[in-house]
């Protein structure tokens, strides 16, 4: 779902890049009143998983691939303001040290998958669960609200492609909605995943209004984080297929041409680390240099505006 350079017209990307860009800094502003240490740590570890689980497309019918988006997930287990922020650093990382998805196109990426997918997750998980919080509820719901978060993300980024007058809004809509339908099940097979651990080991972080108990958070950011570098390990078994984007803009030669562009000379483009002679590994470790980076730099970042608040 990675729109490239070029894809969008510049009044579509322009507008795009400023009200991801309003959002971002509504985000920043919330996330620093309320934030606390351990979900700080929390914010970083998830940023890093949803980063490796990103690189592991699986195969959908038909010839595509997709893979986890995380949004909702984010959303479910932090809230939307931080969700914002955790998915606009992985967004920012992929584009920059991986030329996945351009850096024009970076705000309307954002704003598919940082906000659209986030906030509709995030909506749907707290509709469905207000009656009734018993563990079997809150896990469906997981599911339901993070394919609902994929789908709309799907017809976000297809409405775009029209705006720009790419692809017509049958393709943008029909096409788009259909094949990340199918992809949005993997989305909600893996939220649900997480959210059942969570539930199991630590309840209280899903509970917005109840205090994080005084415990330690190192057993589950730590799980968290072995499970991120599993699946940077596991890089080299995902799908070849093009995923669902370019699966329908491309294969199906739906959308109109356009003329790609390249804005950055990305270090590690399509997640290779280069200088590499086995491709596998070399997939491996772009990995978990980009899983480290994405973590350290959201770490970083909160934490520096955190500080500028506490010297305010």
């Amino acid at each position: 779902m990675h729109i490239p350079d070029g894809m969008l017209d510049s009044k579509t990307w322009i507008t795009a890049w400023a009200g991801s860009a309003g959002v971002l800094g509504f985000a920043v502003r919330e996330v620093r009143r309320k934030l606390t240490d351990s979900k700080l740590v929390l914010m970083a570890v998830l940023a890093a998983l949803i980063f490796a689980l990103q690189m592991l497309n699986f195969p959908v019918a038909g010839g595509t691939s997709g893979h986890f988006a995380g949004g909702a997930a984010a959303a479910i287990i932090l809230g939307p303001w931080p969700a914002v922020l955790v998915m606009s650093c992985v967004l920012i990382v992929q584009a920059l040290m991986f030329a996945d998805g351009g850096i024009t196109a970076l705000g309307a990426n954002m704003v598919n998958m940082a906000i659209v997918g986030p906030f509709i997750g995030w909506w749907l998980y707290t509709m469905l669960t207000r009656a009734s919080a018993s563990r079997g509820r809150r896990t469906v719901a997981a599911f339901v609200s993070a394919w609902a978060g994929c789908f709309f993300a799907a017809l976000s980024a297809g409405l775009m492609l029209w705006i720009s007058g790419r692809v017509p809004l049958g393709a943008a809509l029909g096409a788009m909605g259909f094949w990340h339908a199918i992809i949005g099940v993997g989305e909600g097979l893996i939220t649900a995943g997480l959210v059942s651990y969570l539930l199991s080991v630590r309840p209280d972080l899903l509970d917005a209004s109840a205090e994080t108990r005084k415990v330690s958070m190192w057993p589950v950011t730590a799980t968290l984080g072995i499970t991120a570098l599993v699946a940077a390990g596991l890089s080299f078994l995902a799908s070849s297929h093009p995923d669902g984007l370019e699966f329908v803009y491309f294969e199906k030669g739906l959308g109109a041409k356009f003329a790609e562009k390249t804005l950055v000379n990305s270090p590690m483009p399509d997640y290779v680390l280069p200088g590499i002679g086995n491709e596998s590994l070399a997939g491996i470790l772009a990995g978990v240099v980009g899983l480290v980076i994405t973590g350290a730099l959201l770490y970083a970042a909160v934490s520096a505006v955190r500080t500028r608040r506490a010297n305010a």
